[in-house]
Formats: C-alpha cells, sequence, structure tokens
C-alpha cells in the first residue's frame, strides 16, 4: 500500500511538472501584451471573431502604458469588453480604450501608480469579418498615452507587444453539399406525394 501511494504522489507531481512546463512554453516571455490565440481560422458565415487580450507582467511589476491596435485585411473593429480586473483598474482613473486618441483603429491603455504585476486578462475584442482573406492585428506603443514605466524606474520598460492572425474562410463544401443533398430529398419527397 505504501508503495502504490508512494508512486500515485511521484506520478502527480510528474504531471503537475509537465503541465507547469507545457505552459509555460506557450506564454510569452514576461512582460508582454498579447492577443490570444495568436492564430487562428474562423468561417465567414460566424460573422464575428473575438480575441482575448491579456498582460503579463509576472516579476516585472508597471505602472502602465498604452497600446494602439491595427488591423489589416477583412476585417474591423466592433468592440472591447473589459474583464473584471480591467474594470477594477478602470475605477481607479489612469484606464480607457476606444477609438479616440487611437493612432490606428483602437487604443487601450490601463495603468496603476500601486503597480501591476502578474498575469491578467485585460477583456475580449471583437472583430467583425468583412469578407474572406488573411488579416492581421498588430498592436504597437499608443503616442497618446506612451510607453510601459516599471514600478520605481524612470526609464521605459521592455514589453513584447505580440498581435494576432487570422483567416476567414467560406462555409466549407461539405455543408453546401449536405444542404443540397436534404433540399434535393425534400423536392423528390414532395413529389412523390403529389404524383
Amino acid at each position: 500500500m505504501t508503495v502504490t501511494r508512494g508512486l500515485g504522489i511521484t506520478a502527480a507531481a510528474a504531471l503537475v511538472f509537465a503541465a507547469s512546463h507545457v505552459q509555460a512554453a506557450s506564454l510569452p516571455a514576461s512582460p508582454a501584451v498579447f492577443l490570444s490565440p495568436a492564430g487562428t481560422t474562423v468561417n465567414l458565415s460566424e460573422g464575428t471573431l473575438t480575441l482575448e487580450l491579456f498582460a503579463d507582467f509576472t516579476g516585472a511589476p508597471t505602472i502602465g502604458g498604452g497600446i494602439d491596435l491595427a488591423v489589416s485585411g477583412p476585417a474591423e473593429i466592433l468592440g472591447f469588453a473589459p474583464s473584471d480586473f480591467y474594470n477594477v483598474l478602470l475605477a481607479g482613473g489612469f484606464t480607457g480604450f476606444g477609438p479616440e486618441q487611437a493612432d490606428a483603429d483602437f487604443q487601450i491603455h490601463f495603468g496603476s501608480f500601486a503597480g501591476i504585476a502578474g498575469f491578467n486578462k485585460l477583456g475580449d475584442l471583437t472583430l467583425g469579418l468583412l469578407g474572406l482573406g488573411e488579416g492581421a492585428i498588430a498592436i504597437n506603443i499608443n503616442s497618446s498615452f506612451g510607453s510601459f514605466f516599471p514600478v520605481g524606474g524612470l526609464d521605459p520598460q521592455s514589453v513584447d507587444l505580440l498581435g494576432a492572425s487570422f483567416t476567414v474562410v467560406p462555409v466549407p463544401a461539405a455543408v453546401w453539399l449536405f444542404g443540397s443533398a436534404l433540399g434535393l430529398m425534400a423536392l423528390v419527397r414532395r413529389r412523390g406525394r403529389l404524383g
């Protein structure tokens, strides 16, 4: 029984170790502001694409800064839904978002003189799909709200700004074929009842 229990604890520890290394490998180096997923494919029939915006200041707290989002390709920004974490910052005053004061399409700024640390979701960015093709969202420092600054520092903080790419595709051909087959079967059945 002791041997079995010892093996179970060892296996659990190995799983925790492996999971922490897999998760760490998939996240950008800290500090960073990034969209997730970094790349995706979406059907035009869905109409929208929602991406999550994260900030990771683990080990390198910041007082904040501003980012600018520039969309290229067959999409436009419809809106930003702030997370609970972002809403707490919003109550502090040095936080906001919108097309006003954007260098490109949309700006998001956030900060706290007490410092922002750790891994946090800022919110969800929703894009309206306008057509087929490839597109991207670039993230840059916003000129109105400026660079990020570390807690207790006077020099700008180096922050990885990682956008996302997307591909808008038509409804798969199999769906069209299935829909056509159903319509044809209904027509044949109806004619069979009439004749």
